[in-house]
């Protein structure tokens, strides 16, 4: 089976797809947008203060990194294929790090030379000759299209009343980079997941007051509820989701009201979102966190020779992202096959398409997704690693510890 297969970005999703095809025998081309690998984990300075969301031609940024983020999963989950972590890294490696060490695989693998950098993709669509890839320097055609965009890269920006009214900043958690900017202010972080969590813990030594509004679940995924202040200057404090904005006040949906707010920093996920694919594909939804039916949550139904990696939430991604590469790679080589169009469709009906499900009820979705791992790694023979127990026991950790978490010893077994 002779392939001619393109992926969509060189960050941690796409490199893994990388190492799994060349070691199936296929050789891709990659496309990256920015002129280094590592996505995500790649810093990207921004000019000047974060971009106010509610401005119109506000920058386009690729990186969520900050310079004092540090990794909330441990190395043993940050691996890329079995290319292991340098063992003298702590064991919640910083941003550099992960950085140093994704750059690092992809030379050692022998990735930068298919990299074709500085390209971001500007449209894709299927014609008679394959799948066209376009860039400003031009097209070419494959006979399978990898996307490995990630599933971070589009804030997403949550209609809140008033909103438009308030005086001060309103930015998205993508483009927080220096806590000095916000020194003396009374800042409200909307969202209670674990960029509010981390970002309020950078700020506490220079703010006046974080205030973290959102939904605190008893036993949610990565939610430490906590009661009174906290924080290193004991200036952090919890809160209900807000109702309304005025001009320098927030409403809660409590009825509780704070007042004097200098800045807002909504902490609140991201959308899936493909601009390259024009107006979309048929038989496929896409709205804000939804997406799909996709088969096996990677291959688009019409025609599997398109398809997605990376893009299911809230489980162990690179995981994840290493067992949906190896049976990929292993189905593009012609080692395994997919069934025929028909069963795909069957399947579909079924409705566990992970990525049309809402993150907010996490006990059914991490069962789809913990499912479809084990789906995995019984079809390409990898082990069938407990990350479901993992997670749940690195969660207890967090809950535990609470702020101090990465300073505190974990250990997890990871059985078959």
């Amino acid at each position: 089976m002779t392939t001619n297969t393109a992926i969509i970005g060189a960050g941690p999703t796409g490199l893994t797809a990388a190492i799994e095809l060349k070691r199936q025998g296929v050789k891709p081309t990659i496309y990256e947008a920015r002129n280094c690998v590592g996505g995500q984990w790649a810093y990207e300075m921004v000019v000047d203060e974060p971009a106010d969301v509610r401005t119109p031609q506000r920058q386009s940024i690729s990186s969520a990194m900050y310079p004092r983020l540090t990794a909330n999963l441990p190395k043993r989950a940050m691996q890329l294929s079995d290319f292991k972590l340098p063992d003298e890294l702590t064991l919640f490696p910083s941003r550099v790090d992960v950085l140093d060490y994704l750059d690092a695989t992809a030379k050692q693998a022998g990735l930068i030379p298919l990299i074709r950098f500085n390209r971001p993709v500007q449209k894709i669509i299927k014609t008679h000759q394959g799948w066209c890839v376009s860039t400003a320097a031009g097209a070419d055609f494959y006979s399978h299209v990898i996307i490995a965009t990630g599933k971070d890269s589009y804030p997403n920006i949550p209609g809140i009343k008033g909103l438009d009214r308030f005086v001060g900043s309103v930015t998205h958690s993508q483009s927080y980079r220096l806590p000095n900017l916000y020194q003396g202010n009374k800042i409200v972080l909307v969202g209670a997941c674990v960029s509010s969590e981390d970002i309020s813990l950078d700020l506490s030594s220079y703010a006046e007051r974080v205030y973290i509004c959102g939904t605190f679940p008893p036993d949610g995924h990565k939610c430490y509820i906590r009661d009174g202040l906290y924080g290193p200057k004991r200036n952090i404090s919890q809160h209900a989701r807000p109702q309304r904005v005025g001009s320098h006040n927030v409403l809660l949906q409590d009825g509780e009201v704070l007042s004097n707010v200098d800045a807002i920093i909504l902490c609140t996920g991201y959308i899936y979102n493909f601009p390259f694919l024009g107006e979309g594909l048929k038989g496929l939804e896409l709205r804000g966190f939804s997406f799909g039916p996709l088969y096996m949550n990677m291959f688009y139904p019409t025609d599997p020779t398109l398809i997605f990696l990376g893009l299911p939430r809230f489980t162990v991604h690179f995981a994840n992202v290493y067992l949906q590469s190896r049976f990929c790679a292993k189905v593009l080589s012609g080692e395994l096959k997919l069934p025929p169009a028909n069963e795909i469709q069957q399947e579909l009906q079924s409705e566990e398409c992970v990525l049309q499900k809402s993150p907010s009820k996490l006990d059914e979705y991490h069962n789809l997704v913990f499912a479809s791992m084990r789906r995995l790694s019984e079809l390409t023979g990898e082990p069938h690693l407990d990350w479901s127990g993992f997670l749940r026991t690195l969660n207890n950790h967090k809950r535990q510890y609470q702020q101090d978490y990465r300073q505190y010893p974990f250990t997890y077994d990871l059985k078959e």
